[in-house]
């Protein structure tokens, strides 16, 4: 969810590989062979024990580096975009998710308040990129 709002804030450029491929890993910091979907997990497995995750966070880690050795949008279920979709549906157009809050899906909340969080550091990021305080 966070590397989907990442994408779609920001978008993502292409990856055309396929299984097998060699590309850069980022954490190893060398060339290595891609031969399935399990080494691409294990790679993000990798991403999220560095130190620098804790400090820039999931999204935007993943955001910049998944791009480096394979298709991030791959990787994020059509459930993700969907409640996204959902998350700025119900922004643009003061939709409700429900009569009252304790009516409203723990998931859809959980899910928009994580949309939410990474919306801001989104924005943050991009005032930071444009040279805005």
């Amino acid at each position: 969810m966070r590397l989907a709002t990442w994408i779609s804030y920001f978008e993502t450029s292409d990856f055309p590989k396929q299984f097998p491929y060699t590309a850069r890993s980022p954490t190893l910091r060398k060339g290595i062979t891609y031969e399935s979907i399990e080494d691409v997990t294990d790679e993000i497995d990798r991403i999220l024990q560095e130190p620098d995750t804790k400090k820039f966070g999931v999204g935007q880690s993943l955001y910049y580096q998944a791009s480096i050795f394979c298709n991030p949008t791959s990787l994020i279920p059509d459930w993700c975009w969907e409640m996204l979709e959902d998350y700025n549906s119900c922004k643009k157009f003061n939709i409700p998710l429900a009569k009252s809050l304790d009516e409203a899906p723990a998931w859809m909340l959980d899910c928009f308040t994580i949309i939410e969080s990474e919306i801001s550091k989104c924005t943050k990021h991009q005032r930071e990129k444009d040279g805005e305080r």
